[in-house]
C-alpha cells in the first residue's frame, strides 16, 4: 500500500451531468507524484491536439497533492490544470487555503471537470455523492457574493468560484477561494466560465494519515523552527516584503516596463501597508506564517494586497496612493480578474495614452483613479474594456502597437524586471506557461547572490554565466513542490525551510516509499518534459521562448540597474545551453531523454 493517495478521480461531465470515480494505476504516481504531474498526464492523455480553450472539450482538472489532508505547514493548497486561452498553451494555476484539503478527505486525488452545461450550475461534492445544481440566481454574483452564498447553504464546506469576468470569459479570469485566495493566472476562470459552472462545493469525511507520523512530526518542528527565523519579513509585512529588495536593486517594473524602481516607494511600500491598511492577519491550513494580510481602505476590505497586485496595480501604473491599490484589489478580486494580467493591461493602456496610440480612455499615469472604472469595464466586457479583456498580446494586436506589448507566450510578467535579472530572463522565456516566477523562483538567487542549493556559491544577477544550470534546476525542484503541492514559501531557493533533502523526507513519512534526491530530480524533469510535450504538441516553435523585443532593446531608465538590457546575443547562448542540459534539440526533448524518463509513449506527441 502507497499512503498518501486516494486513487480516485472524480470525472464529471457537465453535458450529460454525469459522473464517474476512475482508478489510478500506481505506476502513474510512480512516476508522476501526483498534483501537477498528474494533472498534466490527464491533460495530455485526455484532450486532442488543438482543441479550443473555451470549448468543452478542454478539461477543468483539480489536483490535491499527496500530503494534502495532513496537517502539516506547507500543506495547504490546491491547483488547476487546463489549456490556457490567454496562451493557446499549458495553463495552471495554484492557491492556497482549505480547498485541496477537502477534495483529499472528499476521497479523490482530482476532479476532472469536461463538458458544457446548457444553462448555469454548481457542483456538490460530498464524499462519493455528486450532485448538479442549480445557479441561476448566483450567476453574475461577485466571488465575495457567491461564497458568502453557499457558505450559508453549505456550513463547513470549501468552495471555488468564479466571479463575472469568469462568466464574461475574459482570457484571464481567475478562480476564488477563502474570499480572497486565487487561482489566478492562466485564464482558469475562463475555462469554468465557458463551461457555465459557477462553483464547486466540496466537503470530505475521510481521515488522511501518513504511513510514518513520527518521522513526519520531526520535519514538521524542523521546518518550523527555521521559518520562525527565515520569514520573519513574511511573517510581519506579507509578500510585499520583498518589494523593498527589489526597488533596491533596480529589479521592480514601474511606468509599464520603463523604470526600474521608483522614488515615491516611501508612500506606498510595505512600512505604509502596514501602519495605514493592515488590520488583520490569516493563515491557510495548519500554517504558522500567517503571511495573508487584510487591509482596508475608504470602506473598501480585501485580503492583500500580495506583493504582485502591489506591483501591477501600483509601480506599474504609477501608482502613488496606497489607498488606490487596495481599492483595485478588492475589485479584481470581487469581479474574479487575475491582477497581475489586469495591471498589465492596465499599464499599457497608460504608456499607449502617452505615446499617442490610444486616445478615447480617461485613465493614464496622471488620472490613475480611472483605473477602478476600467476594471469593472474588463470584467463586464464593456467598450474599451472588451478589448482589455482580450489580453494584451490580442490588445496590441487590435492597436497596431505589438512592439510596445510586454509578454512571453500571450502571459503577462509578474513583479521582476529581466533586464536587471538575467536568470529571470532566460525563466519568463522558456516557462512552460509563459512569463513566470513561480514555476521557477529564479528571481531570489540572483536577488540574493546565492545559489539555490549551493549556498557558497556566489551568482552575479547581471551575469549570464551559470544561469541556466540554475534555472533548469529550480524548475524540476518546483516542479516536484507543485506536484506534492505544497506552499513555495515554505521551499524558497537558499533558505527553503524544504529544500531537496526535506522533500525526500516529507514524501517518505507521507506515502512509506523510501526515495532518494535523484528520484525526485528525475520526477521533477519528466514532468517538465511532458509540459514540454504537450505545449510542443499545441504549436509551440522556438520563437516562443523569448522575450519582447524592448527588454532587448530599451534600457531600464531609472533605478540602480539603469541603463540595462537583456543583450540578445547572450540570451541566445544562455537558451542553446539550457536545451542543451535539458537534453532537448532545438528546443525539442530528444528520443533518449524521453526513453530514459520513461515518456516513450509520448514520442509520437
Amino acid at each position: 500500500m502507497v499512503w498518501g493517495y486516494t486513487n480516485s478521480i472524480l470525472h464529471v461531465d457537465l453535458s450529460s451531468r454525469s459522473f464517474k470515480r476512475i482508478s489510478v494505476e500506481p505506476d502513474t504516481y510512480k512516476l508522476f507524484i501526483g498534483g501537477k504531474g498528474l494533472g498534466v498526464k490527464l491533460l495530455m492523455d485526455l484532450t486532442d491536439p488543438g482543441i479550443d480553450a473555451l470549448s468543452p472539450q478542454n478539461p477543468l482538472i483539480i489536483v490535491s497533492g499527496p500530503i494534502e489532508g495532513i496537517a502539516f505547514p506547507a500543506a495547504n493548497r490546491v491547483g488547476a490544470i487546463f489549456k490556457s486561452p490567454l496562451t493557446g498553451f499549458y495553463g495552471e494555476a495554484y492557491a492556497g487555503g482549505f480547498f485541496g484539503v477537502e477534495v483529499k478527505k472528499a476521497g479523490y486525488d482530482a476532479i476532472v471537470v469536461v463538458g458544457r452545461s446548457d444553462n448555469p450550475v454548481y457542483l456538490t461534492v460530498f464524499d462519493d455523492v455528486v450532485e448538479f445544481k442549480n445557479a441561476s440566481h448566483l450567476w453574475g454574483k461577485t466571488t465575495f457574493e457567491c461564497e458568502d452564498m453557499l457558505k450559508s447553504d453549505y456550513k463547513g464546506s470549501q468552495i471555488i468560484c468564479i466571479g463575472p469576468a469568469g462568466e464574461n470569459l475574459v482570457r484571464y479570469a481567475c478562480i476564488s477561494h477563502d474570499s480572497g485566495r486565487q487561482l489566478g493566472r492562466c485564464g482558469c476562470g475562463a475555462v469554468m466560465g465557458s463551461k457555465k459552472l459557477k462553483a464547486i462545493v466540496v466537503s470530505g469525511s475521510r481521515r488522511v494519515e501518513a504511513a510514518n507520523p513520527n518521522l513526519l512530526d520531526r520535519v514538521k518542528v524542523e521546518i518550523i523552527e527555521k521559518s520562525r527565523k527565515t520569514h520573519q519579513g513574511l511573517m510581519k509585512y506579507g509578500t510585499p516584503a520583498i518589494s523593498i529588495l527589489t526597488n533596491t536593486t533596480g529589479s521592480l517594473p514601474s511606468m509599464y516596463w520603463v523604470d526600474g524602481a521608483v522614488e515615491w516607494f516611501e508612500d506606498i511600500g510595505p512600512d505604509v501597508l502596514l501602519k495605514k491598511h493592515y488590520y488583520k492577519s490569516s493563515t491557510c491550513y495548519a500554517c504558522h506564517i500567517a503571511c495573508r494580510k487584510h487591509s482596508k481602505a475608504d470602506g473598501f476590505d480585501v485580503e492583500g494586497p500580495e506583493y504582485e497586485t502591489w506591483f501591477s496595480l501600483g509601480t506599474l501604473c504609477g501608482v502613488r496612493d496606497s489607498s488606490l491599490i487596495v481599492k483595485a484589489n478588492y475589485l479584481c478580486d470581487a469581479l474574479g480578474l487575475d491582477t497581475i494580467s489586469t495591471g498589465n493591461a492596465l499599464a499599457f493602456t497608460m504608456h499607449l495614452r502617452e505615446k499617442g496610440i490610444v486616445k478615447d480612455v480617461d485613465v493614464s499615469y496622471r488620472n490613475p483613479e480611472e483605473m477602478l472604472k476600467l476594471i469593472e469595464m474588463i470584467a463586464y466586457r464593456r467598450g474599451f474594456g472588451d478589448i482589455l479583456a482580450e489580453g494584451v498580446r490580442r490588445a496590441s494586436e487590435a492597436f497596431g502597437a505589438a512592439y510596445e506589448a510586454i509578454h512571453v507566450k500571450g502571459l503577462e510578467p509578474p513583479a521582476y524586471d529581466p533586464r536587471a535579472l538575467k536568470a529571470v530572463a532566460l525563466a519568463y522565456a522558456v516557462s512552460c506557461r509563459g512569463a513566470c516566477h513561480l514555476r521557477h523562483i529564479a528571481h531570489r538567487p540572483n536577488l540574493t547572490s546565492q545559489h539555490p542549493f549551493n549556498p557558497e556559491v556566489k551568482v552575479d544577477r547581471l551575469s549570464y554565466t551559470g544561469q541556466a544550470g540554475i534555472v533548469r534546476e529550480l524548475e524540476d525542484f518546483y516542479a516536484v513542490i507543485d506536484s506534492m503541492i505544497l506552499c513555495k514559501f515554505h521551499a524558497l531557493p537558499g533558505i527553503g525551510p524544504i529544500l531537496w533533502n526535506e522533500l525526500t523526507e516529507i514524501y517518505k513519512a507521507v506515502t512509506g516509499v523510501e526515495v532518494s534526491k535523484s528520484y525526485m530530480v528525475e520526477a521533477g524533469e519528466r514532468i517538465n518534459n511532458l509540459v514540454r510535450l504537450y505545449n510542443i504538441r499545441e504549436g509551440l516553435r522556438i520563437e516562443d521562448d523569448s522575450l519582447p523585443e524592448r527588454f532587448f532593446k530599451e534600457p531600464l531608465r531609472y533605478g540602480a540597474s539603469r541603463g540595462e538590457v537583456v543583450d540578445k546575443g547572450e540570451f541566445i547562448k544562455m537558451r542553446s545551453e539550457y536545451y542543451s542540459i535539458r537534453g532537448w534539440i532545438d528546443g525539442k526533448p530528444s528520443i533518449d531523454t524521453l526513453k530514459r524518463l520513461n515518456l516513450s509513449s509520448y514520442i509520437k506527441a
